[in-house]
């Protein structure tokens, strides 16, 4: 297996405005040699991905979009477990039929770290013109695991929008109750979304490393958009729904980017 084995695409179109846009498990791409020991379906492995949310990372001009596979790499887990090896690293599901070599295993890890290096070379490049940095860490998530025709997850665990505020410095937390406020009970498609914080997602490494990379001049929120745009188990998405609920989301986070959220 080639190293640089996660593909990702960063995008710069106006270096002035002081927000990074992230969709890390955006992507549903494998490596050949992946696949053939990987112990889920692709139909499967799609559903526990996040498709489709570059879509909410492309409506802002900075950017950053991965097309692998978290089942390849996690980017939101620690260097420790970024690699799904057993079923208690994914939610019971089986990630590989054989134990992974250690020389893919040693790839897969510095591909990790390349990544991150990466990610850190776009937040210095922007932070070289400015003194702080918004970012935001798009993801998704289902809430129909019961199956296609059941009954939906009930709302009061699964709301429309979580903002994932626990694992930020405190003084952040005014101007991220106000963004949900922007954001709940908006209508959108006919459709009042219910935004709340830190309901089942709180963020996870890739927030926490930001935080405590780039002290005092990142804010990393956390975004969990349940899966109302698409289908979770067809893989099939509303694109008139799923734009007009990107571009309330981008509109709400420009509004509240008038306050200051630079925690000092």
């Amino acid at each position: 297996m080639a190293a640089g084995i996660i593909r990702s695409f960063v995008e710069l179109l106006d270096e002035s405005d002081p927000l990074l846009a992230l969709a890390i498990h955006n992507g549903h791409e494998l490596p050949e040699s992946l696949q053939q020991n990987c112990g889920i379906g692709e139909t499967d492995r799609l559903r526990e991905e996040d498709p489709f949310t570059e879509v909410f990372a492309d409506a802002f001009p900075n950017k950053m979009i991965v097309y692998t596979s978290r089942f390849a790499v996690d980017l939101n887990r620690s260097p420790e477990k970024c690699v799904y090896q057993v079923p208690d690293d994914c939610w019971g599901l089986v990630p590989r039929l054989q134990p992974l070599s250690d020389e893919i295993l040693s790839e897969l890890h510095e591909d990790y770290q390349r990544w991150y290096s990466s990610l850190t070379f776009t937040v210095n490049r922007l932070l070289v013109k400015h003194p702080f940095l918004l970012v935001l860490d798009l993801h998704s998530f289902n809430h129909r695991r019961q199956g296609k025709d059941a009954y939906p997850d009930p709302q009061e665990q699964n709301p429309d929008i979580i903002l994932g505020r626990n694992n930020m410095p405190s003084a952040f937390y005014d101007w991220v109750e106000n963004l949900r406020k922007l954001l709940d009970r908006k209508e959108i498609c006919g459709h009042k979304i219910d935004c709340r914080i830190d309901v089942k997602f709180t963020g996870g490494w890739l927030s926490r490393w930001l935080h405590k990379s780039f002290p005092d001049k990142v804010l990393c929120l956390a975004v969990e958009f349940k899966k109302i745009f698409m289908d979770e188990w067809t893989g099939v998405v509303d694109n008139d729904f799923q734009m007009a609920l990107a571009s309330e989301f981008k509109k709400a986070v420009d509004l509240n980017r008038k306050h200051d959220y630079t925690g000092v």
